[in-house]
């Protein structure tokens, strides 16, 4: 009796599973309604319904995991808190914290301040009357064009200018930074806030800078446009027409080193930039006409750093300067004054 019990329960569950296997094999969602006519047959119904079933349980299981992994966002405000609590919120949370500014406008002199480092040549004893007065030649223009004698009198005067002009762009500049506010609706972090000000810095420089170099240009510009004289002859020099009353003025013409060879610099195709090397000329003689002035014979001595060329104020912007700080050089440069910084 057991055993025949036995084998009937088998059978039955053997004819669910099998009936189960066949339904699913022949599961179609599609309905029999004969007023519904579908454009399918009774295998690609089935076939249809098996994907249909497959992309419901891929859907179904994708928003059951995206919502099992969704982040909680918990919000709490503090109302009073000091700046090492706001960076070690920064540490822990620095793409959910969020600090408003209660005043969204703040000029840069309340938390940036620029002290200006003038160059030494500025605050010397090099730029002031008396030491420029002293290097005054009334027969300045008798000296050989390269000759130190022939403009260190204007190089200087244009050096003064420089300084002021330098100290009134950075005067005007940082006026006009530390009215300008930064804005912003939320609080940096430190490093954001130093990155910040580092770059309103160097855009700060980057446009002293500019401005100086742009007015330099305009004025150089403006005496080369205008075809300006210079009174010491380094940019154009007059030539008598012989047998008349009538002069030519010729464009100077100065020797520049490219490399390890010297080529010719007109002035007026240069805008007034060539320049030369300068030295101390106790025996020399005029250049021929249409040809650059030449170191021969040599100088007596070279001042160093120091250039000479078509404007004094282009001649000592492209100068180094370094023979002011060689006493040697400033007692040579000082031998024809009365004094001696």
């Amino acid at each position: 009796m057991s055993s025949r019990s036995s084998g009937s329960s088998k059978n039955l569950f053997n004819a669910t599973r099998s009936a189960l296997i066949r339904n699913a094999r022949e599961l179609n969602l599609f309905s029999n309604n004969p007023f519904w006519s579908s454009t399918l047959n009774s295998s690609e119904q089935i076939l249809s319904t098996r994907l249909f079933l497959l992309f419901l349980f891929i859907s179904l299981s994708t928003i059951i995991i995206y919502a099992s992994l969704i982040v909680q966002i918990h919000s709490e405000t503090l109302e009073q808190f000091t700046l090492s609590d706001f960076e070690s919120l920064q540490s822990h949370y620095p793409t959910t914290i969020n600090v408003p500014c209660t005043q969204v406008s703040n000029p840069y002199h309340k938390f940036i301040k620029l002290t200006p480092i003038f160059h030494k040549v500025c605050s010397s004893p090099f730029i002031e009357s008396q030491w420029i007065s002293s290097l005054f030649l009334s027969n300045a223009t008798s000296h050989h064009i390269l000759d130190f004698r022939t403009f260190t009198f204007a190089q200087f005067q244009a050096l003064a200018l420089l300084c002021h002009t330098a100290n009134q762009s950075i005067f005007d500049a940082y006026r006009a930074f530390n009215s300008t506010n930064l804005v912003t609706n939320y609080l940096f972090s430190r490093a954001e806030f130093t990155e910040i000000t580092s770059v309103l810095i160097d855009n700060l420089q980057n446009n002293i800078l500019a401005n100086e170099n742009r007015t330099a240009r305009i004025v150089l510009m403006s005496l080369a446009q205008n075809r300006l004289i210079s009174a010491l002859r380094t940019n154009v020099y007059l030539r008598s027409v012989y047998g008349s009353k009538l002069f030519i003025a010729n464009p100077r013409l100065y020797l520049e080193k490219n490399g390890t060879s010297w080529s010719k610099c007109m002035c007026p195709l240069t805008g007034d930039q060539c320049v030369h090397p300068v030295g101390a000329f106790y025996s020399w003689s005029a250049p021929e006409f249409g040809e650059p002035p030449k170191p021969d014979p040599p100088p007596r001595f070279q001042i160093p750093g120091l250039m000479t060329g078509c404007l004094p104020l282009e001649s000592i912007r492209q100068s180094t300067l370094e023979c002011l700080y060689q006493q040697s050089c400033i007692n040579i440069l000082s031998s024809q004054s009365n004094i001696s910084p």
